[in-house]
């Protein structure tokens, strides 16, 4: 449900919030009626029991995402607010893409998704970030 124009920014302010139905009802009917009088690039998704606010980082959505954040905290849900940005390919470790080229084609083995398990890319993506 992530607006195309979401992925071609290169910013985004991801809200993270504890499933709770009266909350995601609430919040996507205030995000239906804001988007019917304004732009605004905000999206809503809920998985697996979490739901996802999903902002660009211009004002307006910001203040749209931190408002249902401060909602969320009001209602004494969990909830937490991450930073994204845009990467490119060759940012993800060597390791990580040839398996994940290699998965495309074929089932990994056993020791292969333990190995995929172990692996962090936060330092890695640091590092570039910083150099």
């Amino acid at each position: 449900m992530i607006a195309t124009s979401l992925l071609y920014r290169e910013k985004m302010l991801i809200l993270k919030v504890e499933k709770d139905q009266t909350y995601y009802r609430n919040v996507s009917n205030k995000l239906r009626r804001v988007m019917k009088n304004y732009p605004i690039h905000v999206d809503i998704i809920q998985k697996r029991g979490i739901i996802y606010l999903i902002s660009l980082d211009d004002g307006f959505s910001v203040a749209f995402l931190y408002s249902a954040y401060l909602k969320a905290k009001k209602k004494g849900l969990k909830a937490s607010l991450m930073y994204a940005r845009h990467i490119n390919e060759d940012w993800i470790p060597k390791e990580v893409r040839r398996l994940a080229e290699k998965w495309l084609s074929m089932r990994l083995s056993k020791s292969t998704i333990k190995l995929l398990k172990k692996l962090t890319i936060t330092e890695y993506m640091i590092r570039r970030w910083c150099s």
